[in-house]
């Protein structure tokens, strides 16, 4: 019997569910982990952008993934892309194949849908991709040391709402441009990553995770704007912006942020830090390697190989992670 790439519904996603939430649950309940994943895909950027998908070999599950249809600027223009994520093959069928039957399958639907790119996250090391034409991106995440001052800066700084995302996407456009690898993040994907982080903080365990957007305004526009998520003592920048080049805003509503509490130990702050971005308030203490590993893979039939990319060139959020 041939081998049946579908999506993953009914009692075949409950399957995949069980299977995946001890790898995946990101310390939720399974209660609340199921209702993360099914709401994600009711949203108006999931419903046609995020899909859940199986091998199958009759009715037995051999292997998932999630798949995403992206765009992407990429060496100057926007692509279509295929994302890959959350590849999961069941512990009995390891080693046989499972996974890498799953990507050629994907790979496949890819060019035959019009796909440019492909693009994936590993948790396992790069090995089993680059054995399917996949190369690594180089992705970084910085540890940033903000350099404080007495008294909190004068700049108003307040929560982000719906009205602010057509800044935030004019905002990403201005940094994308010169990178040569960068997300085409439209307005309903940014109201997706937003709202994806808002759920696993508001479906944890009280006071486990906690979620800011912020913006600052000028003329009744937001001008620059960040998404921070505290966990566990650590604050982890999902995304940023700002109309200044160097991102001074930025650099300032973080002072703001700290100086909401003067007297605690200022956290560990860390982010997939664009190179471009440099506000001068801000201190890059460190820049290692991301623990996923991105990969990227041209489809042969619609593009040349690209040439490869440095660190420098791309700009990748941790809230774009998938």
């Amino acid at each position: 019997m041939a081998l049946l790439l579908a999506p993953a519904t009914g009692t075949v996603l409950d399957h995949v569910l069980r299977d995946t939430y001890p790898v995946w649950g990101e310390g939720l309940t399974f209660d609340a982990y199921t209702r993360y994943v099914r709401a994600l895909r009711r949203t108006a950027w999931g419903e046609s952008h995020l899909e859940r998908v199986v091998l199958l070999d009759g009715a037995r599950v051999l292997a998932s993934a999630n798949r995403y249809d992206l765009s992407a600027r990429i060496d100057g223009r926007i692509r279509r892309v295929l994302g890959i994520g959350s590849v999961f093959t069941p512990r009995e069928l390891r080693g046989r194949g499972a996974a890498s039957a799953l990507i050629a399958h994907l790979v496949d639907a890819a060019n035959t849908e019009g796909h440019e790119f492909v693009l994936l996250f590993s948790d396992i090391g790069p090995a089993l991709y680059e054995r399917l034409d996949f190369v690594p991106v180089p992705l970084e995440q910085a540890t940033l040391t903000v350099n404080l001052k007495r008294g909190a800066p004068a700049m108003l700084v307040r929560a982000g709402d719906d009205r602010d995302v057509p800044h935030i996407a004019e905002l990403g456009l201005t940094r994308a441009v010169g990178a040569r690898l960068a997300l085409d993040r439209t307005e309903d994907y940014i109201r997706y990553a937003i709202t994806r982080r808002r759920m696993l903080a508001g479906l944890g365990p009280p006071d486990n995770r906690h979620i800011e957007f912020l913006v600052a305004e000028e003329g009744h526009m937001a001008v620059a704007y960040l998404v921070c998520t505290s966990h566990q003592g650590r604050w982890t920048i999902e995304e940023a912006g700002d109309r200044d080049p160097s991102g001074a805003r930025v650099g300032a509503m973080l002072q703001v942020m700290l100086a909401r509490e003067p007297s605690l130990t200022p956290p560990v702050i860390t982010a997939w830090w664009p190179h471009s971005l440099t506000p001068p308030q801000l201190t890059v203490a460190e820049r290692r390697p991301t623990e996923a590993v991105m990969m990227i893979r041209p489809l042969r039939d619609r593009t040349l190989p690209m040439p490869p990319l440095a660190a420098s060139d791309v700009v990748f959020w941790h809230g774009d992670l998938f």
